[in-house]
Parts: structure tokens; C-alpha cells; sequence
């Protein structure tokens, strides 16, 4: 059987060079040094770190759905960081402990803002209690409550969203009452509840996201006889729900 070989010193190169690209795709990228310009990938191309476990640590790249993602990961396989999209279609970062539990991470519903963790607002009475009987929970005389504020604090806005908590309506008598949160001066959200032990929210302060020393109020309105219950229990900044 006879082979042809190549007839001129051209044909000779073009064919090592086809066998060393053979090579190269067989044998794969063992080291390499890039000592100007960078590195780049087109057309949804990804970089991979796989460990001598095949445990990928690390990708950049397109996920099933072709969005393009970052994971970085232990040893062990538990996410540290990485991205992906919200419901909304927003990119979202977060981080994560060993458990995959969220630890940090921004609000992709809102584009805003951050989603965890959750910060308190430390909100302080602006009234005194005299004389009457002790309760498990602060309450005030209906006459006193017309539109005054009962709680204040400050607080730099960092999340989307605000929600308080408490124990509010009715102590004794017949009233109602309706309690009113105001951000900045501003009203973002009220209330008239019965008397219960009731969270109320989320509202909406995304406007005021990046403001320092921000003023956060609570006042209440009341009509009719009795007592009113005035108990702030918490108050959390947090991502949109």
C-alpha cells in the first residue's frame, strides 16, 4: 500500500501543524503564563475549576437556562458565593454559610437595596406611663392619642422594605385607633387593627434607600373611651416579600 506523502516543504508544515493541534486538543492545557493583555471568552464560552475531588470550585459561564452565572464553592461542595436571576428576571448576588443558608445577599424584585440579612430599627417610647395598673404590654388613654408620635428612632436605609410588629387596638373601653409608620417625615404606611399582637407590612421605602440618620415614626390616632395599646415589639428593614 502506498502513502502519500507531502511534495514540498509547505504541505510538510501544514500537515505538523495539524498533527500538534491534534495533540494540543487531545492532551488539553497543562500551564500557562499570560503576561500581557487577558484572556477572553465569546460566545457564551465558560472557565471551570474543578478540584482533584471532581468537585467543581468555580465557574463563570452560562447555566441550563443560558444566563450567565458565577458559583464558587468548598471543598466539600456547599456554595460560598454566586449569582442568578429572580423571578423578575434581575441578576441577584448572595453569599452563603456552609449550610446554604443566605447570609448576604441584594433585592432582585426591587433592583434595590439589599435582601439579608435583616437590620432591626431600634425605636424608642416617646411617652410616660403614671400610676395605673401593671400590664404585660404599654397602653395609653384614647385622650391622649391624637396623631402624637409613640415611638422614634433612627435608622440608614439599606432594604426595600419595612415591617413593624407589636401589640396594638383596643386595652380597655370602646375605641379604635389607627396607627400611622412615617419614614422621613413621610407616611409609607397605617393601620386600624382589633386588639392583637400582630405584625403590619411590608411597606415600601425604597425612595429613601442610602439615607443616613433617617427618621422613623410611629404615631397614633384614637377615638372613643379607654386605653389603647402602645407596644412595639420589633421593627426590621428587609428585602421585598
Amino acid at each position: 500500500m502506498q502513502v502519500n506523502q507531502p511534495s514540498n516543504l509547505l504541505d510538510r508544515i501544514k500537515r505538523a501543524e495539524q498533527q500538534l493541534q491534534r495533540l494540543w486538543k487531545a492532551v488539553g492545557l497543562a500551564s500557562a503564563t499570560i503576561s500581557r493583555g487577558g484572556l477572553t471568552l465569546l460566545q457564551d464560552a465558560f472557565l471551570r475549576m474543578v478540584d482533584d475531588n471532581d468537585t467543581e470550585i468555580l465557574y463563570f459561564g452560562p447555566d441550563t437556562d443560558g444566563h450567565q452565572v458565577m458559583r464558587i464553592r468548598r471543598e466539600d461542595g456547599s456554595q460560598i458565593m454566586f449569582t442568578g436571576q429572580a423571578a423578575g428576571g434581575r441578576d441577584f448576588w448572595a453569599l452563603s454559610d456552609s449550610t446554604g443558608r443566605i447570609v448576604a445577599s441584594d433585592d432582585a424584585a426591587s433592583g434595590v437595596g439589599l435582601a439579608r440579612p435583616w437590620l432591626s430599627v431600634p425605636m424608642y417610647p416617646l411617652f410616660t406611663i403614671q400610676g395605673g395598673d401593671v400590664v404585660a404590654y404599654m397602653s395609653l388613654p384614647v385622650s391622649e392619642l391624637t396623631g402624637a408620635t409613640i415611638w422614634e428612632g433612627r435608622a440608614s436605609i439599606s432594604h426595600p422594605y419595612i415591617t413593624v410588629d407589636g401589640q396594638w387596638g383596643e386595652a380597655s373601653g370602646d375605641n379604635t385607633t389607627t396607627y400611622r409608620l412615617l419614614i422621613n417625615g413621610n407616611q409609607v404606611g397605617s393601620w386600624t387593627p382589633e386588639f392583637s399582637t400582630a405584625t403590619f407590612g411590608p411597606f415600601d421605602v425604597a425612595p429613601y434607600i442610602g439615607l443616613d440618620w433617617c427618621s422613623v415614626r410611629i404615631t397614633a390616632t384614637a377615638s372613643g373611651t379607654g386605653a389603647v395599646a402602645v407596644q412595639l415589639l420589633g421593627c426590621y428593614l428587609h428585602q421585598t416579600l
